[in-house]
């Protein structure tokens, strides 16, 4: 039996798509302090900044 397609979904608006990649970022954040392996928590932190890079980036492209 196959499984229909699901529509597509609508695009995110600039600040909603801002808003999710600071919610991504904390997330990875908060992973970090709670792990106690030293890669683990170099990998965690270096999403949150990538995140974090992303949505200033959002914010650049709005504010012009």
């Amino acid at each position: 039996m196959a499984i229909p397609d699901s529509p597509p979904l609508a695009p995110l608006s600039p600040l909603e798509e801002r808003a999710y990649l600071l919610g991504r970022a904390e997330v990875h954040r908060q992973l970090a302090e709670n792990t106690a392996e030293i890669e683990i928590r170099a990998i965690h932190l270096r999403m949150a900044r990538l995140y974090a890079e992303q949505a200033a980036l959002i914010v650049m492209v709005v504010s012009d």
